[in-house]
């Protein structure tokens, strides 16, 4: 008989920590890399200190690295030494080599090994709600074929509409891709933003602060109605809440979660930065 199911995510899925400890999701830090000083997220450098060290080393920017196979393995040997089973969420496989580590992990321990690896196509409180709604389930006694079963089928509800509060640090550390089309364009553009396809993609350019808030929250708007929604921000907690007391009448003021995104986003988009992780209802949920 199978035992317990032990959500595992990595620290990019920005889950608010009370959420991580009242679901037992258990929660791999990535390391951030300050020129010759590295700390692991969450546990030896706070968010606090990591935005206020990113904006004042500007332009030079930190890196971030993803836990080792190593690291997924002892884990994974562990949880499952004490007889229970694994589903492990990770960040897209087109933003980081996370995923496929932690597949490494699972099959140098063994292909029946009761592990389920799932790259989640999206980032940061998308990546979270996946994991959230997982460890839900296993409270209420889901087996891990049933986990799998219901992740998989939440991936293609994720939605993350978010604005950019800059461009400085998307160019400072090289990752333009395909937000070039924003280069040369007024220096107080507010890039328009989502995930589609495990790709950070450009929707519109907006030219004002506000413009950028009423902009996403009609985004928000069109994805109506949700089962999850949250406020995430990178170090602007102000502009956070303003959005949450925005889209209060589309969600239940109550159930909006708010959360500040580590340093996988931080250090890649910089401060400033607002989205809206969003799971949408199933269609059948709401026709007619």
């Amino acid at each position: 008989m199978s035992g317990f199911v032990q959500v595992i995510v990595d620290s990019s899925a920005d889950i608010p920590q009370d959420h991580v400890e009242a679901l037992g999701i258990h929660v791999l830090p990535l390391a951030i890399h300050f020129g010759e000083e590295s700390f692991l997220e969450r546990q030896n450098i706070t968010s606090e200190q990591f935005y206020q060290r990113l904006e004042a080393e500007a332009p030079r920017v930190p890196k971030t690295s993803h836990p080792s196979q190593g690291e997924f393995e002892v884990l994974y040997r562990d949880v499952l030494a004490r007889g229970d089973e694994i589903v492990s969420i990770h960040l897209s496989d087109n933003f980081s080599g996370t995923y496929q580590t932690a597949l490494a992990a699972a099959r140098a321990i063994g292909d029946d090994a009761p592990i389920t690896v799932v790259d989640s196509r999206n980032v940061s409180m998308c990546v979270g709600w996946l994991a959230i709604v997982a460890a839900r389930a296993v409270k209420q006694g889901a087996t891990r074929p049933e986990i799998e079963t219901l992740v998989t089928s939440m991936i293609p509800r994720l939605r993350l509409p978010a604005f950019l509060g800059t461009l400085d640090y998307i160019r400072y550390s090289g990752r333009i891709g395909k937000a070039s089309a924003y280069l040369g364009t007024l220096l107080n553009i507010k890039p328009i933003v989502h995930v589609e396809g495990g790709e950070l993609l450009p929707l519109e350019k907006v030219r004002t602060h506000r413009r950028a808030l009423k902009r996403l929250v009609t985004l928000v708007e069109q994805q109506a109605p949700f089962e999850e929604v949250c406020v995430v921000h990178t170090h602007c907690l102000d502009t956070a809440q303003e959005v949450v007391e925005m889209i209060a009448g589309l969600h239940p003021r109550e159930h909006i979660l708010i959360a500040e995104a580590g340093v996988a986003m931080g250090c890649h988009i910089g401060p400033g930065a607002v989205g809206v992780a969003l799971l949408r209802q199933p269609v059948e949920a709401h026709e007619g």
